[in-house]
């Protein structure tokens, strides 16, 4: 299927890497500053799960901004409370809802190599409003959605990494008012992630 052929080109791009010279020992060293740098992700996985517009497949390009801080505020990487901002879109790649997004990223470091990730922003997205039985396209109420979900990584090297992310986009209804519907969609990805 199309989702297998992505996720094995993924994971070869992984397994190439983790076989070369990087993975000795002394190659590793600490991640130094990763919240001052830019970092562009890439990935494929399941869309829409749990709705009916399941059983597709969408890529999702990604960028991250170095942090943003204040003069006087620390600039030690363990201050990780302080958010990046991300922005990216989900391209659905069977006509299903695709959405654009951005909002505050935190990530925080397990160890040198493990670290987990939550997100919350905004997004905008081409479906439906009411629900498309024949285009098989959720009903998600609004225009605007509000865009969540978190990460679990692994830092193959300084700068290469990879991840598996939860993503999902609703409107949040008992919030937003004049949004009937919020039948909202949930992503699975394998994403990898390149920081410079």
């Amino acid at each position: 299927s199309r989702l297998c052929g992505l996720c094995l080109g993924l994971l070869s791009i992984i397994c190439v890497t983790v076989s070369g010279p990087v993975w000795a020992a002394d190659a590793f060293q600490p991640i130094d500053g990763f919240h001052d740098r830019f970092e562009v992700r890439f990935g494929a996985g399941l869309h829409g799960v749990g709705s009916v517009e399941n059983g597709t497949v969408s890529l999702n390009p990604e960028i991250v901004f170095p942090q943003i801080r204040l003069a006087d505020w620390p600039t030690d990487p363990r201050w990780a409370f302080i958010p990046r901002l991300h922005a990216g879109g989900m391209i659905n790649l069977s006509g299903r809802t695709s959405y654009g997004y951005m909002g505050a990223l935190w990530t925080l470091n397990v160890s040198e190599r493990v670290f987990v990730e939550a997100f919350l922003g905004g997004a905008v997205h081409n479906g439906s409003l009411a629900g498309n039985v024949a285009a098989n396209q959720a009903a998600l109420g609004c225009r605007l959605l509000f865009h969540g979900g978190g990460s679990v990584g692994y830092r193959i090297t300084q700068n290469l990494s990879v991840m598996f992310t939860f993503d999902h986009v609703s409107n949040g209804n008992a919030v937003v008012d004049g949004c009937p519907r919020n039948q909202g969609l949930n992503e699975y990805l394998l994403r990898v992630g390149y920081s410079f």
